[in-house]
C-alpha cells in the first residue's frame, strides 16, 4: 500500500516491542525515516538493524523514559524535523482495581498521560512553525 510518505520522518514512543515496534515497521515500509524512542535501549537497537535491513531506511534509536522532563526535552531537540509523532510508550500495571495502589497507578500514568502531553507540546510547536506534521495518540 502507498499512504504517500515516503521520505517522510516519523518518531515512535515505545518501539521496542508490540504495537511500537510494528508501527515502526509499517512506517519504514512507507519509505519513512524513523526515530525510535523506549527506555530499553538493547532491545530497540535490535527492532532499528532489522529495519534498515528490510527496508533500507534511516533510523536513529533514541533511549528515553517519557516520565522524565529532560528525556522528553533530549528526544525532542534531537527530533527536531519530524513529520509524524507516534505516541505509544506506556506502562500500565497489570492487576485489578482493587489490587492496585495509587501510587502504581500514578506511576504509569505519569508515562502513558503526561509523558505524552509534554513531548507533544515540543513536538507540536515545532511543527506549527514549519506549518505542518501530524500527531497520533
Amino acid at each position: 500500500m502507498d499512504l504517500g510518505l515516503r521520505g517522510k520522518r516519523a518518531l515512535v514512543t515505545g518501539a521496542s516491542k508490540g504495537i511500537g515496534a510494528t508501527t515502526a515497521e509499517v512506517l519504514a515500509q512507507e519509505g519513512c525515516d524513523l526515530r525510535l524512542a523506549a527506555r530499553s535501549e538493547n532491545v530497540l537497537r535490535e527492532v532499528a538493524a532489522k529495519i534498515r535491513a528490510n527496508y533500507g531506511v534511516d533510523v536513529a534509536v533514541h533511549p528515553a523514559d517519557l516520565r522524565a522532563a529532560e528525556d522528553i526535552a533530549r528526544l525532542a531537540e534531537a527530533s527536531a524535523d519530524i513529520d509524524i509523532l507516534v505516541n505509544n510508550a506506556g506502562d500500565i500495571p497489570g492487576g485489578s482495581l482493587e489490587n492496585l495502589d495509587e501510587t502504581a497507578w500514578r506511576y504509569g500514568w505519569e508515562l502513558k498521560v503526561f509523558g505524552y502531553i509534554n513531548l507533544t507540546r515540543l513536538v507540536y510547536a515545532r511543527m506549527k512553525a514549519r506549518g505542518g506534521g501530524v500527531i497520533v495518540n
